[in-house]
């Protein structure tokens, strides 16, 4: 899988005078993909962001405070909470 370098986003407008926004992702293999999304678009895509951000911060916290458990197979105990919670979250 290739990483992202970064996520570019510059606004426009058509010739209907309606707006969008121009997303190209650069890979850090020079991997340059590039779209076009309506401002609708881009604010479901921000919402999701930033709701992955706070789950996987979620996630990596129920995780730290498990394996510091003192019980057999905290990994795989660790692992099936965060299962659980994802189900949840996708409610």
């Amino acid at each position: 899988m290739e990483n992202l370098s970064n996520i570019f986003m510059t606004s426009g407008v058509n010739k209907e005078g309606e707006g969008f926004v121009t997303v190209s992702a650069h890979g850090d293999k020079g991997t340059i993909l590039a779209g076009q999304l309506s401002p609708d678009e881009i604010r479901d895509h921000a919402l999701a962001y930033l709701t992955a951000a706070e789950a996987a911060d979620q996630d990596a916290a129920v995780y730290r405070v498990i394996v510091r458990l003192d019980i057999p197979e905290p990994e795989r105990f660790a692992s099936m909470i965060i299962t659980e919670l994802r189900k949840h979250r996708e409610e």
